[in-house]
């Protein structure tokens, strides 16, 4: 037998070479279009768990929103809320802040002054900033106006019956959902207009406000910032004896818009109205002067209580649920927009303005998702929370709360056994 020794030829190896690199390439192509579509599914379902986390933890805020506190500080609104300043500022997410009385925390007190309630037993804790609300039992001779007072901790409280108080004058009082509770909760002057706060009770009211603040992702990320929803409780969380954005908790990730607008209770059969918290009243509705929106001819802060059912109001009075009131607030309607953590250089970036949308057929403007959000001039497309292009995947969820306890008609006197 004779054997070959002949090998490959030069051309043998070289188309033998081709086909095998056409078949890696098409290969590699394959991989890498599969694990772009994974990455691209990957960030979707990201940006839709971070939005749901986000709604749902503003939505079980909102819901008890108005809980044994008043119609006027229940809901703070904050239109275009530039965290970065701590002034409004066009085109920035809205921010908002709740307030719900605590369930568990009630004492006695003992004796109560401007600067410090002395109450039955011992506190195992509040921090600086903790809003409290002081209820007088009934005492004849303390108008309805002046039977409770809501006030704030000056000072760290740890295992002790004296609670000091900021003594703040309200006119000074922060108005800023990243900063100390304002003027609506520096009411302690009150105490000392009356003996029944010596013997009164006292309960915590929980703060929760929210808006969105971007953050750099450190060396490396040329300049990318990553948008947070935050939270923001009022309180110095880290005692160290300043109450500002370091005491606020971060919520979820890529929240790159916070808009919100109120549906209002109507009259009759009107239709209800919905207004964005810029609406151009007068005041416009920014933080605390919600409470300044009451009917010129109604008097007195009970005055959305005087008359049920609304035929039986005085002639002559205007009826409270037509007023731009927080009392009047059927439902919250937040609006968020998350998007991707990176973005993606090979992806324009998703347009949830929709600049071209014109108005429809007879005139009729199309629904607006993101309420009275408005964006425009020379750093639009550059803005960090614009929901605008710059490759970012983006989803957009809406959700309507009904925050009912705000129909509140009166204080009440808590009835839990010694609170927590």
């Amino acid at each position: 037998m004779r054997l070959s020794r002949r090998g490959f030829t030069l051309i043998e190896l070289l188309v033998g070479g081709a086909v095998g690199s056409v078949v890696l390439l098409g290969i590699s192509l394959t991989f890498m279009s599969q694990a772009r579509q994974y990455q691209t599914h990957a960030s979707r379902r990201a940006i839709q768990s971070n939005a749901r986390q986000a709604m749902s933890f503003l939505s079980r805020h909102l819901r008890t929103a108005g809980y044994g506190v008043n119609p006027d500080r229940a809901i703070l609104a904050y239109d275009s809320f530039n965290a970065a300043t701590g002034t409004p500022q066009s085109g920035y997410p809205d921010a908002i802040a709740v307030h719900s009385r605590d369930l568990l925390f009630r004492r006695d007190v003992t004796a109560a002054a401007s600067n410090v309630l002395t109450v039955s037993t011992p506190v195992a804790r509040l921090d600086r900033g903790q809003i409290l609300l002081v209820l007088c039992r009934g005492a004849s001779g303390v108008s309805t106006t002046q039977h409770h007072a809501f006030v704030t901790v000056g000072q760290r409280v740890v295992n002790d019956t004296n609670i000091p108080l900021d003594t703040t004058d309200p006119s000074s009082a922060p108005n800023s959902p990243m900063a100390m509770p304002g003027r609506l909760f520096h009411e302690q002057s009150r105490l000392e207009t009356h003996t029944c706060y010596d013997s009164a009770q006292v309960v915590k009211v929980n703060r929760a406000a929210f808006y969105v603040a971007a953050f750099d992702d450190g060396p490396g990320a040329n300049g990318q910032r990553t948008p947070y929803l935050m939270m923001h409780q009022g309180t110095d969380l880290n005692n160290d004896t300043e109450i500002n954005e370091a005491d606020a908790v971060p919520i979820a990730e890529g929240i790159e818009q916070l808009q919100l607008a109120y549906i209002l209770n109507s009259v009759v059969n009107a239709t209800p109205r919905l207004i964005g918290v810029n609406e151009a009243t007068t005041p416009e509705h920014y933080g605390e002067e919600w409470q300044t929106m009451v009917p010129a001819n109604v008097t007195g802060t009970d005055w959305y209580m005087r008359w049920t059912p609304p035929e039986t109001i005085p002639p002559g009075f205007n009826d409270p649920r037509e007023a731009d009131s927080p009392v009047n607030i059927r439902q919250v309607r937040v609006t968020l927009v998350s998007r991707s953590s990176v973005p993606d250089p090979q992806h324009t970036g998703d347009n949830l303005m929709m600049p071209n949308e014109g108005a429809l057929i007879g005139g009729i403007v199309p629904w607006r998702q993101l309420e009275n959000l408005s964006v425009t001039g020379p750093t639009a497309n550059t803005h960090d929370f614009t929901p605008q292009a710059r490759g970012y995947y983006r989803v957009i969820l809406r959700e309507a709360m009904t925050p009912k306890n705000i129909q509140l008609n009166s204080q009440f006197i808590a009835t839990t056994e010694a609170g927590g």
